[in-house]
């Protein structure tokens, strides 16, 4: 039974680490979609600013405009991959300082149960002792009963 419960915590720590993991790949990808969502929509914003600019007047500088339409949104666009690259470091330094604090836990708990083991099989030797002086004891009283009960039939039925 002592066995059971070791295995059972470490696979509840490998679990859940399993599962921090998976989340963890699950927020990149998620969030790597949603950086491609908005490139996608800035990209179609700002070819619709250019249409709209083509559409007011010939005598815009479209080829300017588009120039610039196209730094802002490269710049919006580079700024959020970085804030997106930042807060995918920031999960993978949580992550990792989680499974590290995870895998200092168990090596506690493992201690810990080591030292209660050692300390029931102390408990348990000594509680043989106790048992296998009481059947010495036990002993002693049957045959001290035993010969009480012998020297009454004697005197009872005499021999």
């Amino acid at each position: 039974m002592e066995n059971n419960a070791k295995p059972s915590a470490s696979e509840q720590l490998k679990s859940a680490k399993a599962t921090a993991a998976e989340k963890l790949e699950a927020f990149k990808t998620e969030a790597n979609q949603h950086l491609n969502t908005a490139a996608t929509q800035l990209d179609e914003l700002r070819d619709q600013l250019v249409a709209k600019a083509q559409e007011v007047g010939k005598d815009i500088d479209i080829e300017g405009l588009k120039a610039q339409a196209t730094q802002h949104f490269e710049a919006a666009k580079s700024a959020t991959a970085e804030t997106l690259t930042n807060l995918q470091a920031q999960a993978e330094t949580t992550f990792a300082a989680a499974s590290a604090k995870a895998d200092e836990l168990s090596d506690v708990a493992e201690d810990k149960f080591d030292d209660m083991k050692a300390e029931a099989a102390v408990q348990l030797e000594a509680a043989q002792v106790k048992l296998d002086e009481l059947k010495a004891e036990a002993a002693l009283q049957i045959e001290a009963a035993k010969e009480k009960a012998k020297g009454i039939w004697n005197q009872l039925f005499g021999e």
